[in-house]
């Protein structure tokens, strides 16, 4: 059943044609008083006797006539109605579409008409005048941008408009200006105007700053949005970087730009030999396009007043990168580890690395044995050395065996050659003969066997240096109070 039908006898009473395009492409989009007026003028056009003049027509829709008067503005800007005089003012409703000659001047008669109702559908329904079509007009033919640059700049003019409900006026004359200062820089599309406005809303706001800084009230220019593009995007500063720079424009009398350009340029120069070792430091951590930033300059100073040469700096840069560790933050945790164990010059990092590498394919070896099947922990070196200290590696190797099935291995093994140590245990054979007494002395529950377990019996997996790579190098910035984590 159709959801709306004539009742029956009233088809013949006459009635207003409505195009279902007109439905179609305005309805949703046109402002509610635009629709008003536009079916009330299909009326009066079939019915001229009812018609009087704007007055008239205002007192009937209970409307202002400077309301009426906008609304056949802004339909003769979509392209159905045309003006034919101003005093008084007359139209005359055009037609929506058609291809035929007859009516291909019509169509002609406003070349921008989809361009308009694009930018009126952007302020909704507050509608836009004859002077705010020509500025959109004049960023068209004299300026040079395309239809969906203007499009754009009308859309970032409403998002960065300080009011709740920005008016077509205020918009449009405030882009104005910005709208001719990108178009000097060479703003044509829309693509070149997503990267200027990218840049914008990065740049503009430190620009304020600095000029609030200054205790001037105004819009930064052109040339100090690029210095400030500049300071953020060529040489990597911050904001508080920037501003920092600016407490010593006090030295001058007219603070500006320039100076504060001056400023950052000698910190930057000033750094001298510690700006060369940190950018390489920099692209060794992070990206080959990373640049320093005054505070990672301090920082880094630090990091060389405290004893590290720049070559073990810059080695634990590239172990920070190999662990997808690129913060700097993370660099200076990690020689804050090699710090700790004096580990400030380059030989001495790599002889810890050689030195931690032969013990952990011991220490490997020794979790195998033991019935581990994981990768050593700096806790699994730190005991293992402490063993060392005291038994052979065979002893070691021995009680890993001995611990082999038991719930906690390693705690087992340190008891065992604790007692082994205070019995003066110093070969295998001692050990495995004070490991069989003490399983006899436990009596019958055990068979009398030190272990009866099978699994002691198999074939050893030989390790080299490849089966650690770096990982002691590396994952020093993994060792925690307490312990080291996996």
């Amino acid at each position: 059943m159709a959801f709306f039908k004539f009742a029956e006898g009233s088809a013949m009473f006459d009635s207003t044609p409505i195009e279902n395009l007109f439905l179609m492409e305005h309805l949703s989009t046109a402002p509610e008083g635009c629709l008003r007026v536009y079916l009330y003028a299909r009326m009066l056009a079939l019915h001229p006797e009812l018609g009087g003049d704007l007055a008239e027509t205002a007192q009937f829709l209970h409307m202002e006539e400077k309301a009426v008067y906008d609304a056949f503005d802004y339909w003769e800007r979509q392209g159905l109605v045309r003006r034919l005089s101003d005093r008084p003012p007359t139209y005359e409703l055009l037609p929506l579409r058609s291809d035929t000659p007859a009516v291909a001047v019509d169509h002609s008669y406003y070349v921008y008409r989809d361009f308009n109702a694009s930018l009126q559908s952007l302020f909704g329904k507050n509608l836009m005048e004859p002077h705010d079509y020509r500025i959109a007009n004049d960023w068209l033919n004299v300026l040079g941008y395309d239809q969906e640059a203007v499009l754009k700049l009308v859309e970032y003019g409403i998002r960065t408009s300080r009011s709740k409900d920005p008016k077509p006026r205020s918009v449009f004359e405030r882009m104005n200006r910005q709208a001719a200062l990108w178009a000097d820089r060479g703003c044509r599309t829309v693509g070149d105007l997503e990267r200027v406005i990218a840049e914008q809303e990065d740049v503009y706001p430190v620009a304020k700053a600095v000029l609030k800084r200054f205790s001037l009230r105004r819009d930064p220019t052109l040339d100090e949005v690029d210095l400030v593009k500049k300071w953020m995007g060529e040489w990597r500063l911050t904001e508080a970087d920037i501003l920092s720079a600016c407490a010593e424009t006090t030295k001058a009398s007219k603070p500006s730009f320039a100076y504060v350009d001056a400023v950052l340029k000698s910190r930057r120069e000033g750094g001298g030999e510690l700006w060369g070792e940190l950018t390489q430091t920099l692209r060794e951590l992070d990206s080959p396009q990373a640049q320093p930033t005054q505070d990672m300059l301090e920082r880094y100073a630090a990091l060389r007043s405290a004893g590290f040469d720049a070559e073990t700096i810059r080695l634990a840069a590239v172990q920070c990168h190999r662990k997808k560790k690129t913060r700097f933050e993370e660099l200076e945790w990690m020689l804050k580890r090699w710090g700790d164990q004096g580990l400030f010059t380059p030989e001495a990092a790599r002889d810890y690395v050689d030195r931690m590498r032969q013990k952990a394919v011991q220490v490997r070896r020794v979790l195998e044995e033991s019935g581990l099947e994981r990768r050593p922990t700096m806790g699994d070196i730190a005991l293992y050395d402490g063993w060392l200290a005291h038994h052979d590696p065979a002893v070691i190797e021995y009680a890993a065996r001995c611990a082999r099935g038991m719930q906690m291995p390693m705690k087992y093994m340190d008891k065992l050659l604790e007692a082994w140590r205070k019995e003066g245990v110093a070969t295998v054979e001692a050990a495995r003969a004070s490991h069989e007494a003490a399983g006899r002395a436990r009596g019958p529950s055990t068979g009398g066997k030190a272990s009866g377990n099978p699994a002691l019996d198999y074939q050893q997996r030989e390790y080299k240096d490849e089966d650690f790579g770096d990982d002691f190098f590396l994952d020093l910035d993994r060792f925690k109070e307490g312990g080291y984590t996996v």
